[in-house]
């Protein structure tokens, strides 16, 4: 690594009407899946120095605001770990400095600038409380990795009726996102010299054969945002010796199944479909879909006015809150997340406070119908 940059100047409080100072602050706490415990203190007393009432829980921190009585309950909920950092980066990681338009460090785009818009938006609704309905916001942890974060934070949550994830979207409104699956296949075959391959079975052999026909299942029909449902062979390892017939090979599978093509039709084909062994299936992330028609949608798409609604590329903690409204939307580019040398630019994070701000006051204040209204319950 480089020679780390001079540390930017920083502010000890929380600077909750300064969203890039916020940031700064966010990015230069070390917070890698595991370790939010720092970047959560800062939180959670920041939160109480504006006179709100956070809670802890395990590696998370979330506050409650009640606006004027009203039947919606909106959930802002932003990841604060991150991946950890490499040797390709040429700057230190949590310097946290601003140039060119930007805030470098780790994290800054996936998604503390996110989270630090979120923190300021949140901010001016409690000091004016001029909207209906509560609204929630939600500091987690373990996105990157699974575990601890929204999906065990969720049951302590109240009944919500919506929710806006904050992940790298350019601000435009994701309304859905393709689900993950794993799949790992164990090949057998007979071992033998390589010289009389006919005296064995070759596993590497059995392996492609399987790829070959899971290339040829039929899912035509694409999701009209998500685009295709996929199944893509991302690994494979077989063999002893270079003269040894290969008695045992293993591939894995990545699947991003689709509304159209769901996890369980995957599963179904696949099993249908490999002469090899199931090791391993992980296939509980589903797709997610938000109806276009939803208040939420409509909320954001005027808040935000960066366009028409499209499929999110990854997989994010809107699967946690599948069984109401969601949306992803934030600032940051997706190419940037997980890179050396991670930015977000400085003119997004500041948009992004407007653009969270006025979702909530719409979706909250301006309800024109019952939908999405009733009480879902908080499990997820």
């Amino acid at each position: 690594m480089a020679t780390p940059d001079t540390p930017a100047d920083l502010p000890n409080e929380f600077p909750t009407d300064d969203p890039l100072a916020l940031t700064q602050r966010l990015v230069a706490i070390p917070s890698v899946s595991g370790n939010e415990h720092a970047i959560m203190d800062f939180i959670e007393a920041g939160l109480h120095d504006l006179g709100l009432s956070p809670t802890r829980s395990g590696r998370n921190v979330w506050v409650v605001i009640e606006g004027r009585p009203g039947p919606r309950t909106l959930l802002l909920e932003a990841h604060m770990d991150t991946v950890p950092s490499s040797e390709q980066w040429t700057r230190d990681p949590w310097s946290a400095t601003r140039a060119d338009g930007r805030i470098h460090g780790l994290g800054s785009n996936d998604t503390k600038g996110g989270g630090a818009a979120m923190i300021c938006a949140l901010a001016e609704l409690a000091n004016t409380s001029d909207f209906d309905g509560t609204l929630i916001f939600a500091a987690t942890c373990d996105e990157e990795t699974g575990g601890e974060g929204l999906e065990a934070l969720r049951p302590e949550l109240p009944a919500i009726t919506g929710a806006v994830i904050a992940e790298p979207t350019a601000l435009r409104v994701a309304t859905c996102q393709r689900g993950l699956m794993r799949v790992v296949v164990a090949c057998e075959g007979k071992s033998a010299h390589a010289a009389r391959p006919w005296q064995g079975v070759n596993a590497i052999e059995l392996a492609l054969a399987d790829i070959a026909r899971l290339r040829a299942i039929d899912a035509p029909d694409e999701h009209p945002l998500l685009g295709p449902a996929t199944l893509t062979p991302t690994m494979i390892e077989g063999g002893v010796k270079a003269n040894v017939v290969p008695p045992i090979c293993r591939y894995t599978l990545d699947g991003r199944p689709t509304p159209q093509y769901p996890n369980a039709w995957w599963e179904e084909q696949i099993r249908a479909t490999v002469t090899g062994t199931i090791e391993v299936f992980r296939g509980r992330m589903t797709p997610c879909d938000t109806a276009l028609d939803d208040p939420l949608v409509s909320a954001a798409l005027d808040a935000a006015n960066t366009g028409e609604p499209f499929g999110f590329g990854g997989v994010s903690d809107l699967w946690h809150v599948r069984d109401v409204a969601g949306v992803v939307l934030g600032p940051g580019r997706s190419e940037q997340s997980h890179r050396a040398d991670e930015w977000v630019e400085e003119s997004q994070v500041l948009r992004a406070v407007d653009v969270y701000r006025d979702l909530c006051t719409a979706y909250l204040t301006n309800i024109t119908d019952t939908k999405n209204v009733t009480d879902t319950g908080s499990d997820s």
